[in-house]
């Protein structure tokens, strides 16, 4: 049996997802099912035909309430006690994506400007090579 949706065609869209709320590289992943998503603390975001599916685990029928009203913008097609699926049917705008971000506990990219990241390299460096490398004494042989 085909599938519908195939993950070669989730993968590009949930990209442009991804960039379009500024999540990190690292949230763009596959599940347990080998479909491809972005990940969050308190929830999924999959692709899906009719655009994307937010899936928001609160674990409070206060924090489910809570997370409904903050993502209006969006249509509910599960509503459970304490979880349920939203659909968007578009890239969302940038105070949506904040929101997104913020319910579903997806971390937000790092821009670093090339002296940040060279100064992060050379730091990594230094704490790399700044131990004691000297063997202990009774070990090495001699």
């Amino acid at each position: 049996m085909a599938d519908i949706f195939p993950p070669v065609v989730q993968r590009p869209k949930l990209l442009a997802f991804r960039r379009a709320i500024d999540a990190r590289a690292s949230c763009l992943r596959r599940d347990e099912c080998g479909d491809w998503a972005v990940c969050g603390r308190g929830g999924h975001i999959f692709a899906v035909p009719e655009g994307f599916q937010l899936l928001c685990f609160k674990g409070s029928v206060r924090g489910w309430n809570a997370a409904k009203s903050r993502l209006g913008f969006c249509s509910i097609t599960q509503d459970g006690d304490e979880e349920g699926g939203l659909i968007l049917d578009r890239l969302p705008t940038a105070s949506e994506a904040e929101a997104i971000r913020y319910v579903l506990g997806i971390p937000k990219a790092r821009h670093l400007s090339e002296e940040q990241r060279a100064r992060m390299i050379l730091s990594g460096a230094w704490d790399r090579f700044k131990g004691d490398f000297r063997p202990k004494s009774g070990s090495g042989g001699g």
